[in-house]
């Protein structure tokens, strides 16, 4: 999404199916974040980071952050565990 004529794209957008592992991970995801705003800060600082960094490249720029993608998810998974 962005505008597309000049191949400016200010969105990505993601599509899984409901009750999915993937869905919930998003859904963890953004519960977790939402709860912890340090956390939330650290992964905004690194996607603009990264944005500037591989404004061009799309794919090295999602590459770049799938490590702390990864340790959020494992982050946010015991801590929704911890709220049942």
């Amino acid at each position: 999404m962005g505008d597309l004529e000049n191949d400016i794209k200010t969105h990505h957008i993601h599509i899984v199916k409901a009750d999915s592992s993937n869905w919930y991970n998003y859904l963890n995801f953004r519960d977790y974040l939402n709860a912890h705003p340090n956390k939330a800060k650290e992964y905004d600082e690194l996607k603009h980071k990264l944005a500037i960094k591989y404004s061009n490249n799309r794919k090295a720029y999602t590459q770049e952050k799938s490590e702390t993608i990864s340790r959020l998810l494992r982050e946010a998974q015991q801590w929704r565990n911890s709220q049942k």
